[in-house]
């Protein structure tokens, strides 16, 4: 009788091959892992950083993210919602159709376990605040009765999955480590560009001082004659959103709850009597302070930050120990000098 198998060595190098292939192809030709994959990357959903319960960091992003982004990229559902689904795409979908794809997807991904559903910790404003942040610091696993997609959207959800580093991120990596290095060597770096890297954090500090007084200054004034909290650069302080979304908006005003209503404004009789004190106490400051007339020499001040952090063209040390050999050399010659003149006077009687 023939047999139907086949010889073992030839078993195994088919199984070799198809888990060669399989490894392979595994985040193309899977699916949801595609998707996934996707989806955790910079062209995903709006991804931030967040302490849960048990204290460990997670990566979370909003459900009305997802939504927006896919539907932004028909082409994406086009390709893998129906083999994730088992449903084919209708013809001229419309948007509840690609709402509908994108809910199924999202419930997949969750059951497959790529992400699972988290909330905020505090539901009210933080002190100060009339309304809750966009993306809050602080957040909590669901219950597992709670553990669903939304058709809607709403709702956060914790990443657990990790993309697989790529050749970019290596390189960035190895960047940054050697980033690390030169500014270990730091200090032997030639005078000229520690001066460079002085006088740009100078100028970053100064900018910072104008922006700051100049925020200030319009918030008094605008306070004073309307009574609102109105903030150019309103997120330039703020630690909960990243350095792109700092300079949006420009201009803000700050006392708005979640309905558009102005709260928390002061009387024009107690901000005229606020200012009033505010202004007197300047007043009796530069009073009581002390005169000088001395102008500010901006050459003797560059010269004084240089000698503070030791970045003159000729060493502190060396500097210091000539200018001490001249000190010794000329006290030597006025002390010889001042023997010889005793020495040719004639004694008192």
């Amino acid at each position: 009788m023939k047999s139907t198998g086949g010889t073992p060595g030839k078993d195994k190098k088919a199984a070799g091959k198809d888990k060669k292939r399989g490894d392979k192809q595994d985040p193309l030709h899977d699916p949801v892992r595609a998707v996934a994959y996707h989806l955790r990357g910079s062209k995903g959903p709006e991804s931030r950083n967040a302490r849960l319960d048990d204290y460990q960091r997670i990566d979370y992003f909003r459900g009305k993210d997802l939504f927006r982004l896919l539907r932004k990229h028909p082409g994406l559902l086009d390709e893998y919602a129906p083999a994730i689904t088992g449903k084919p795409t209708p013809a001229n979908p419309g948007i509840k159709e690609r709402d509908v794809q994108i809910a199924e997807i999202g419930e997949r991904l969750m059951r497959d376990g790529y992400f699972f559903r988290i909330d905020r910790v505090y539901e009210d404003p933080r002190p100060g605040r009339t309304r809750r942040v966009k993306f809050p610091k602080f957040m909590q696993t669901l219950p597992r009765q709670m553990q669903k997609f939304t058709d809607d959207g709403e709702g956060f959800y914790g990443w657990r999955y990790d993309r697989p580093m790529s050749w970019t991120s290596i390189l960035l990596s190895c960047l940054a480590a050697f980033a690390i290095v030169l500014m270990c060597l730091f200090p032997l770096a030639p005078i000229w560009m520690k001066k460079m890297v002085l006088y740009a954090c100078l100028s970053i500090l100064g900018l910072f001082f104008v922006v700051f007084v100049v925020r200030t200054v319009v918030f008094a004034v605008v306070w004073l004659l309307t009574g609102r909290h109105f903030w150019i650069l309103p997120n330039i302080t703020s630690d909960e959103i990243p350095i792109d979304e700092v300079f949006s908006p420009m201009w803000e005003f700050d006392d708005l709850d979640a309905s558009g209503n102005v709260v928390g404004r002061i009387g024009a009789v107690k901000r005229l009597g606020l200012a009033g004190a505010l202004t007197a106490v300047l007043v009796g400051l530069y009073k009581i302070a002390p005169e000088n007339t001395k102008a500010i020499n901006i050459h003797k001040a560059h010269d004084s930050i240089l000698d503070l952090f030791d970045l003159n063209d000729v060493p502190k040390g060396i500097a210091g120990s000539v200018a001490a050999a001249g000190g010794e050399s000329q006290v030597n010659a006025e002390g010889t000098a001042n023997v010889t003149a005793n020495a040719t006077e004639p004694p008192i009687e």
